[in-house]
């Protein structure tokens, strides 16, 4: 995740929420927004025949590695 998107995390994040809770919620929503950039990451290629899985799978790595670089 970028830090941009921590910080909108942060700031949607209910007020009043103790340690605990905070990030248990924070740390769901960062999984489920990481899971989907990955699912629209594969199904740009789930169409193409030209793709190997090894191209699929080193494709997949280098979006992900450039995501955690932002």
């Amino acid at each position: 995740m970028t830090k941009e998107e921590i910080a909108e995390l942060v700031a949607a994040l209910p007020k009043g929420l103790d340690a605990d809770e905070f990030i248990v919620k924070l740390v769901n929503w960062a999984v489920d927004i990481e899971r989907d950039a990955i699912i629209k990451i594969l199904e740009a290629y789930k169409n193409l025949d030209a793709f190997t899985a090894k191209q699929v799978t080193q494709a997949t790595i280098e979006v992900i590695q450039a995501r955690g670089e932002k």
